[in-house]
């Protein structure tokens, strides 16, 4: 029972001469040799190790590459690419503690928090509404409409909207909304009377009139053709019924104080006494 005790003691004083102990180093700093060296800040990288007599050796990090904490990386970081053709456009531009910060243009959202690439913002079905519109790292948010509201359209913005109040425009609601379409209103069933009796009787008017005006124009070439037919017919018989020569009643010629005068056949030619003288 003594020699175990005995033993562990050997084991451990024997480890502990092969294996020095672990120095344990300030914030900051870091391990290398049983010693320790101060860590780099943000925006530089390591070149070397510090030793017994020369401090750790750091330099800045080169254009397009950073890096963000205290380290003892010995190569900087790229800046990161936003890279259109996946919808992404530089947000903010980095510098040598900071990394480039990307985002998507506006209509898509990130896919992912780190922001790699883009995708289209989803669209509210008809029956849901958008509850939180989408930004440039979250989708569209929907939410279904409740009873008295409604959407009818797919939309990345548009919200539910209550029916129709019929009452406050003095109609009465013929049919119920639903959570896809607005209420139907129309008017009360008097008023409804009034409204259709002038219609109907303006619809039967211009009937009425239309049918007038189709039988005007039908009968005017009717009664043109009867006016050309009337006004041709005494030309036509004057031209086929010439009038005959015995017809015309044959004239004389008679002396009055030396002069011819004319008279027309079957009377008598009387010339007075005193004309003879």
């Amino acid at each position: 029972m003594v020699l175990l005790p005995l033993r562990c003691v050997f084991w451990g004083s024997l480890l502990t001469a092969v294996h020095p102990e672990y120095t344990a180093c300030r914030e900051k700093q870091y391990p290398v040799n049983n010693q320790c060296c101060d860590l780099c800040p943000p925006g530089q990288k390591l070149v070397s190790d510090c030793t017994q007599t020369i401090s750790t050796e750091c330099t800045r990090c080169k254009e397009g590459e950073f890096l963000g904490t205290w380290n003892s990386e010995r190569h900087c970081h790229q800046h990161k690419y936003c890279d259109p053709n996946l919808g992404l456009r530089v947000q903010r531009e980095g510098t040598s503690e900071t990394d480039t910060t990307c985002t998507c243009h506006e209509g898509l959202h990130c896919t992912s928090e780190a922001c790699e690439s883009c995708t289209v913002h989803s669209l509210c079905p008809p029956g849901l509404g958008v509850k939180q519109i989408a930004t440039e790292v979250s989708d569209t948010v929907c939410d279904p409409c409740p009873v008295g509201f409604f959407s009818n359209v797919s939309s990345a913005l548009e919200k539910c909207h209550p029916w129709t109040s019929c009452e406050t425009k003095g109609l009465m609601e013929i049919q119920e909304g639903t959570n896809k379409t607005d209420a139907v209103c129309g008017p009360p069933p008097r008023m409804r009377a009034l409204v259709v009796i002038p219609i109907t009787m303006g619809i039967l008017l211009a009937v009425l009139l239309v049918s007038a005006c189709v039988r005007k124009v039908a009968k005017e070439p009717e009664n043109k053709v009867m006016w050309m037919e009337h006004r041709k017919d005494p030309v036509e018989d004057m031209e086929e019924s010439p009038v005959p020569p015995h017809s015309i009643a044959p004239v004389q010629e008679t002396l009055h104080g030396c002069q011819p005068v004319t008279q027309e056949d079957g009377k008598e030619s009387r010339i007075s006494v005193q004309e003879r003288v």
